[in-house]
């Protein structure tokens, strides 16, 4: 029975390392999600929060796919201005999306005290090679100062 199991095996044995080295190298071709989306916030105003997303060729973002929060629960948020993006039919959810490329600037209205701000945001990309990332969240702290709040992620 031993040898029977080493004769069947053996071929796959010898074939599996060879797959594997395969998908590793492939995982290997795509960025990180923090360099692919690379993000960024700041207060422009004390009414009003800046978040970026700088987006590396060849990855795009999803515009539905943006959820904003923030501590403490002090801190209101309104509805954030997210620019149009362009139109793509989307196969892993077999329909049209809008996707954000290159630099992505979205506006949130703020309302808050003069305490700091935790700000938390989700979003999910793709990379154009085929790789759908799972939602990620960005977390900034953005602070009280002289000028306004400033990042301090």
């Amino acid at each position: 029975m031993t040898a029977f199991l080493l004769r069947c095996l053996t071929p796959w044995l010898l074939v599996l390392p060879g797959v594997c080295g395969t998908v590793a190298a492939a995982a290997e071709d795509f960025l990180p999600p923090e360099q692919a989306f690379r993000f960024d916030a700041r207060t422009v105003d004390a009414h009003q929060v800046e978040v970026v997303f700088t987006v590396a060729d060849g990855y795009y973002l999803y515009r539905d796919r943006y959820a904003f929060a923030a501590a403490p629960v002090t801190v209101k948020l309104g509805p954030p201005s997210i620019p149009h993006g362009q139109v793509k039919f989307d196969e892993a959810f077999g329909k049209r999306l809008e996707t954000h490329r290159g630099r992505v600037v979205i506006r949130l209205p703020v309302e808050s005290t003069d305490t700091p701000i935790v700000l938390t945001v989700t979003s999910q990309g793709c990379a154009d090679a085929g790789l759908c990332y799972p939602p990620m969240q960005s977390t900034a702290t953005l602070s009280p100062a002289p000028s306004g709040i400033k990042s301090s992620r």
